[in-house]
């Protein structure tokens, strides 16, 4: 079993760790708040509070042998900087990092992160490009071949329930929201985790993580024929 630590547990970086967590990766998850790695305490196989920067806990937690490390932390630039070089240097061999601009990405990337993210630039990215093509549009990179990317449902997709569908253990796929329009610009409604008895309707759009072959056939599907 692959193994993958996670610094910050933010909304990001708890999707990242539950996410890897459900395709079989043990996760360690960590936070320097108390109440965010409590809260996912039964989530991951791990989740703990310490002083990420602080090289003894790294080792106490045999960080250095992990696979792959996220660090997910959007509030403290030093400490990600901090924390990356530390991973490094303990052998880490994937590090992949949040960045929230071009000088931090560029300073991550001099100490060793081997893939930086921007999840806002990405994001401007990711929305043109659904809008345009109105197919699946990668947004995150993942460690192990991993992505998080948003996808029209196929249109046999339409009128089933989640249940009925059974994304994850038919389609490896874990769907994280469904954005659905509303009526009017700016009414759109994000359902989060969505039950299974929830419903997919014409127009709805899916935040889903899976593997990068598993989002291909999305990726490769025509878009629609416009309306007229």
């Amino acid at each position: 079993m692959k193994r993958m630590a996670v610094f910050g547990l933010g909304r990001f970086g708890s999707s990242v760790a539950t996410t890897l967590q459900k395709e079989g990766v043990d996760v360690l998850a960590v936070d320097r708040n108390r109440h965010l790695a409590e809260r996912l305490k039964d989530n991951v196989s791990v989740a703990v509070s310490f002083d990420a920067t602080d090289r003894d806990n790294l080792t106490r937690f045999d960080v250095g042998r992990m696979d792959a490390v996220v660090v997910g932390i959007g509030d403290n630039f030093e400490s990600s900087v901090k924390i990356t070089l530390l991973c490094k240097e303990l052998g880490v061999p994937y590090v992949i990092c949040k960045a929230t601009n071009t000088d931090q990405r560029k300073v991550l990337q001099k100490v060793g992160a081997d893939e930086v993210i921007q999840p806002e630039t990405q994001m401007g990215h990711w929305v043109a490009e659904s809008l345009l093509r109105h197919t699946v549009v990668n947004f995150v990179e993942l460690p192990d071949g991993y992505a998080l990317a948003r996808i029209q449902p196929p249109q046999s997709w339409y009128g089933r329930s989640l249940a009925e569908l059974q994304l994850l253990s038919r389609e490896r796929l874990n769907l994280i929201q469904v954005h659905r329009p509303g009526k009017d610009p700016g009414q759109d409604t994000k359902v989060p985790l969505p039950a299974g008895n929830f419903r997919l309707e014409q127009g709805d759009l899916m935040d889903v993580i899976g593997a990068n072959k598993v989002l291909a056939r999305f990726r490769e599907a025509p878009a629609p024929a416009a309306e007229a």
